[in-house]
């Protein structure tokens, strides 16, 4: 069985995944569901408690079911990320130990929100979780939620700790890879975190996307990487203008409700999500559903013939 630990970082494209609810409890017959339907439809990795998955809801005994749940249904054909990022480095080494143990095979560490910590914090935090755990590392930038981003200079001084591996960016600030010269994209893996602009940061020397409308429509949106990694541009641009609608749908910053909306057709998946998070608006749920009425590979569609 392939070792995921050993081989190339994950390049292409991994999917953000919500997490699954049925009343108070986290649905996990349902979470397994989808991660079985993500692996078939050929997708490069999964990602688990992020904060599209609701993570800062989730206690510390959720966090590591669900992750076991991801990890035992991906069945080590698809390499799962853990995001442990928080505001603080104790718990933030405690979620990735953790993670360890539950069999991820890489993590995902956002920079500390809420506390704002100097560009000498971020990569004391990061370096000091690096140390505690031998997974890889990829850091997370997302100054729409955290209010806390790093330089290019920051980088070029993470990237020289031996666990930390990836850069993932949420900003959708394509001026960011400007400042992100070629040597130091051989030391780092990029990521885009913004499926509006994932196509154009990977046509422009990123390696992949954690993305949130794979939740919806895995197969396109993988195939779509996939042409972009066998340089077919023709063919990831018609990918990407048919994809266009859902992207769009679920803007900048994707709720989670309302991929959860979306997802209401795959084997029963309710559209729960825990406060302080309420139900998507009307409005934004008949403009997921139109997004998904035009997709040819779209969740109702695979529900329907499940």
């Amino acid at each position: 069985m392939p070792d995921f630990r050993r081989r190339n970082p994950v390049q292409g494209l991994i999917t953000d995944l919500v997490t699954p609810f049925r009343g108070d409890e986290v649905d996990h017959e349902g979470l397994a569901s989808l991660v079985n339907w993500q692996a078939a439809s050929g997708v490069s990795g999964l990602a688990a408690c992020g904060r599209l998955g609701e993570a800062s809801s989730l206690s510390r005994e959720e966090r590591r079911a669900v992750l076991a749940t991801v990890v035992m249904a991906a069945r080590l054909t698809v390499p799962v990320l853990a995001c442990v990022g928080t505001y603080s480095t104790e718990a933030t080494i405690a979620l990735a130990l953790d993670a360890e143990e539950e069999g991820a095979d890489a993590l995902v560490v956002t920079t500390p929100y809420y506390s704002k910590p100097t560009q000498k914090g971020i990569i004391a935090h990061m370096r000091a979780v690096a140390e505690a755990t031998t997974l890889p590392i990829h850091v997370l930038v997302d100054p729409a939620t955290t209010r806390s981003d790093v330089t290019a200079e920051t980088l070029w001084a993470l990237s020289d700790a031996p666990g930390i591996h990836g850069f993932i960016d949420a900003s959708g600030d394509m001026a960011r890879l400007a400042v992100i010269d070629r040597r130091l994209r051989e030391r780092l893996v990029l990521y885009s975190a913004h499926d509006t602009t994932a196509f154009a940061f990977n046509v422009l020397g990123g390696s992949g996307t954690f993305s949130a409308a794979a939740n919806l429509a895995p197969r396109l949106t993988s195939a779509m990487h996939q042409a972009l990694r066998t340089r077919n541009v023709d063919l990831a641009l018609d990918l990407k203008d048919r994809l266009a609608p859902l992207f769009m749908a679920l803007g900048d910053t994707p709720d989670p409700a309302a991929v959860k909306h979306g997802l209401t057709p795959v084997l029963g998946l309710c559209e729960t999500v825990r406060l302080p998070l309420v139900p998507t608006t009307p409005g934004v749920s008949a403009t997921v559903r139109r997004a998904l009425a035009g997709l040819p590979e779209s969740a109702a569609q695979f529900a329907k013939a499940s």
